[in-house]
């Protein structure tokens, strides 16, 4: 088998094995939102050198897993969802620009682990408010609404950060290649 092929059944089998598991840990927790969603939205922005095909990832992760969770009420709702779950895919393609410092590659990394769970408690909440609750359109209604939320935050940042840290643990050490790493011209140390 040449290498073109092997690398694209590599891909193929990294793309199906992010979307199982985001769909199996949709629907092992939904009740909490303690899943491998934005863990997975990431992991693929990050190995795709394609955005479109690691966009796909996480909008194929929610479109299957829908399909037995309880339906949305309404699609702007649904559309926000959507939108702001294949946000963190650019996180993973900015993981893997330019060279960082140690401090520099923390703070990616500490991004990756927290602005996901919190551009979704945001855009989510919001859209609930906006368009499908019960909430005084008000601003009132919008502190209630984002207060009601806060413990599905917590559990999905705690998610996000678990998940984020097994999915890359995992392809390091399945020795996963990560093609924008490959970009990155190495210098040769002096001397040796």
């Amino acid at each position: 088998m040449n290498d073109n092929r092997r690398q694209a059944l590599g891909d193929v089998l990294v793309f199906a094995l992010l979307v199982a598991i985001g769909v199996a840990g949709r629907w092992g927790q939904p009740e909490w939102c303690f899943t491998p969603t934005a863990a997975a939205a990431i992991f693929a922005g990050r190995y795709f050198s394609r955005l479109t095909v690691a966009a796909m990832v996480p909008l194929a992760i929610l479109a299957i897993s829908d399909l037995l969770l309880p339906a949305y009420d309404n699609l702007a709702v649904m559309v926000a969802t959507y939108g702001v779950m294949t946000f963190p895919v650019a996180l993973g393609k900015w993981l893997g620009v330019g060279a960082a410092s140690r401090w520099g590659t923390a703070l990616r990394w500490a991004t990756c682990g927290l602005v996901p769970a919190t551009a979704f408690f945001l855009v989510s909440n919001f859209a609930v408010w906006a368009f499908q609750s019960n909430y005084e359109k008000s601003w009132a209604g919008l502190v209630t609404c984002y207060g009601m939320a806060v413990p599905f935050f917590r559990w999905m940042l705690a998610g996000d950060l678990f998940y984020l840290a097994i999915l890359f643990a995992c392809g390091a050490l399945a020795g996963l290649p990560l093609p924008q790493s490959s970009q990155l011209q190495r210098q040769p140390v002096a001397g040796r």
